[in-house]
């Protein structure tokens, strides 16, 4: 288990391999480490650091030396001088030169983008984007999980699949894809009032709340009280609207947790979260997420699906309904031990743990979402009412529960026999770097004939070999 908490955030996995790979420190043990915590095939996170050296180093000028055998001592004759960018040319200089100078570029590669700035907007109709691939889920080796998917975004991400997979794993990720949409839809026709007409051309504006997720909002801010100057609570940002950031940010992050809370696989998530895209699109609204999401980290990607078998067993081996509520939650979040004991009671609502985070936030995409899958529902009411009926009750959820950095919780999951899964600060998470990209501008009508397909709007693209 590792536990990527503060004092200092470290920085995300692939980060901290970029930073070893520079300085030469980069193990085969870490990069299998890795790999595993990731669920991403060595040979993929190996490419990866390779285009990323390539495109990092800068263009190489040789200067080649004339020697005497080469060299033609005519007088008054010009010295030919050669620049070679890309295609060999002769260029004819009268001044006389001593050396030959050839511009040789690195070899062309095709980039795999890691980790960027999450204030970066990424545009569905961007030019001059990378090249999507097929890339391998280890995690994903049978039943019903979905092993192999396209990294690409919105644009090609079901197009991709059609053409590269053989036609029964593209009928899954197909299905997967479609109750992405129809879920999403469904979603936004209750919180918008606009019916699913499907048309690229809609434009369509609105809100994302719901009569309910409004008197949510209100009563999560009264009682978390949140550290912020008033009446402007937040920076107002570039298509806010009427809106307020809080209501916008609260409502997002309980559709996305609640969109992957029973998601069995990385796979299944990220095909979901791209059938959304989709959707959003459908309504002529727009779903940012991170650019490397199949590598990101967060519930539904780094985390442990919870079923019924899992919530009988740790029930079955805890005593005290707190104990069971925290190593379920560890298991659905991958919260660290610092998050974990921040937890307020108040932060349990019907559906979700709703808090502030342990040091507070300054701006509403800190907000802490965690969306709890149904079956660890009755477990986490259970802990509460047991914490605030004890002689003095506890503010926390989980008081006494996870122990000095998370020491009890261990010995909680052994108990269990439960892996806990790697353990990620709130701010490393997708959906937290999805809330930092939320304000893009709507996008143009995207004339993209893979794009129209995965919405279920043109025929199907020509189809490849399968590999």
């Amino acid at each position: 288990m590792v536990d990527a908490s503060v004092p200092t955030l470290r920085p995300s996995e692939l980060e901290r391999l970029a930073q070893l790979d520079e300085h030469n420190e980069l193990s085969a043990e870490r990069m299998r480490s890795t790999s595993q915590r990731l669920g991403v095939p060595e040979e993929d996170l190996r490419r990866w650091l390779a285009d990323r050296r390539a495109a990092s180093a800068p263009t190489r000028r040789i200067d080649v030396p004339e020697t005497a055998s080469s060299r033609v001592d005519v007088p008054d004759a010009p010295t030919t001088r050669i620049d070679a960018p890309e295609a060999a040319t002769t260029q004819t200089d009268a001044p006389e030169a001593a050396t030959t100078r050839i511009g040789v570029p690195d070899p062309p590669t095709t980039r795999i983008d890691g980790f960027e700035p999450p204030t970066r907007q990424v545009g569905y109709g961007q030019v001059g984007h990378r090249p999507s691939r097929i890339i391998m889920l280890s995690e994903a080796a049978g039943g019903g999980l979905l092993p192999q998917i396209s990294d690409g975004d919105v644009t090609t991400f079901l197009a991709d699949a059609y053409r590269s997979l053989p036609p029964q794993e593209f009928a899954r990720i197909d299905a997967v894809y479609t109750e992405g949409i129809q879920t999403t839809c469904r979603w936004l026709a209750e919180h918008t009032g606009r019916q699913c007409r499907h048309d690229l051309n809609q434009n369509g504006v609105g809100s994302w709340l719901g009569p309910r997720g409004a008197g949510l909002a209100e009563y999560m801010l009264s009682v978390l009280q949140p550290r912020l100057s008033s009446p402007n609570r937040f920076q107002p940002g570039p298509g806010a609207g009427v809106v307020d950031e809080w209501n916008d940010i609260l409502s997002l992050y309980r559709f996305l947790g609640s969109l992957v809370a029973d998601s069995p696989s990385r796979g299944h998530t990220i095909t979901r979260l791209r059938g959304a895209q989709a959707a959003f699109l459908l309504h002529g609204l727009r779903l940012d997420l991170p650019p490397d999401l199949a590598y990101s980290v967060g519930p539904g990607l780094t985390t442990v699906p919870i079923d019924h078998d899992v919530i009988a067993r740790v029930r079955a081996r805890t005593a005290d309904p707190v104990d069971a509520a925290a190593l379920v939650t560890a298991l659905f979040t991958g919260a660290t031990a610092m998050e974990l004991n921040a937890i307020p009671c108040v932060a349990l609502t019907a559906d979700a743990l709703i808090f502030n985070g342990p040091i507070g936030y300054a701006h509403a995409p800190d907000l802490y979402v965690w969306v709890i899958p149904p079956p660890a529902r009755t477990l986490l009411y259970d802990a509460r009412v047991s914490q605030e009926s004890r002689p003095t009750p506890n503010s926390k959820l989980f008081t006494g529960a996870i122990g000095g950095a998370g020491f009890r919780l261990r010995r909680l999951a052994a108990a269990c026999e439960v892996s806990l899964p790697d353990l990620y600060h709130w701010h490393h998470s997708w959906i937290r770097r999805a809330g930092l990209l939320r304000m893009s501008e709507q996008p143009a009508p995207v004339r993209n004939t893979d794009l129209l397909f995965g919405l279920k709007l043109a025929p199907r693209p020509r189809r490849r070999r399968a590999r």
